[in-house]
């Protein structure tokens, strides 16, 4: 099921974002959680949220408005985070703290380049698997849509570098057994 076109314009506002932001601090943000399984699954699995590690809050907020996003405040909604209002189904957010509590390899970070001004950043597909599988195992094994998609994440890695997969799973108290490592 590939990504619908609402998903697509999303990914490409927050791709000027991206750029914008880069510009003004000279920090590259990465967009994490259910979004980058969305892409890296092609729509397989769909998220809503697009989560975003940003380390200049005051710049990475003036580069959201420069795009013509607005703060929360629909009914019905978290008052946290931002949305578009020529994609009113997504939710954006800027959550605090490094890229996997500094844990992953930033030369590992894959673009994907969303227009003439804009790319996103995400991280690794080993990073990825390591954080679902961390997120199964904080929920006590109660979570299984975080199993489920680090297990099809793993199926779709490829050739992914298990030395560095394994490492990442075990330091983000993952079990590694659980995808067959």
């Amino acid at each position: 099921m590939p990504l619908d076109q609402d998903f697509r314009d999303a990914l490409t506002r927050l791709g000027r974002v991206f750029a914008r932001y880069q510009a003004a601090s000279g920090d590259q943000a990465v967009l994490v959680g259910g979004a980058t399984v969305s892409l890296y699954t092609n729509g397989l699995i769909l998220s809503g949220d697009f989560d975003v590690v940003a380390n200049a809050d005051a710049a990475f907020e003036t580069a959201m408005r420069a795009q013509g996003f607005v703060r929360e405040h629909r009914a019905g909604r978290l008052r946290i985070g931002w949305y578009h209002p020529d994609c009113p189904l997504y939710g954006f957010q800027a959550v605090s703290g490094a890229l996997f509590d500094g844990r992953a390899d930033r030369a590992r970070l894959v673009t994907i380049i969303t227009d003439a001004t804009g790319c996103v950043l995400l991280p690794s597909i080993e990073d990825m698997i390591a954080d679902r599988l961390g997120q199964f195992a904080a929920s006590d094994g109660k979570d299984q849509r975080m199993l489920d998609q680090a297990v099809l994440l793993k199926q779709l890695a490829g050739a992914a570098d298990l030395a560095y997969l394994r490492r990442r799973v075990v330091e983000e108290t993952g079990d590694p057994s659980l995808i067959g490592l």
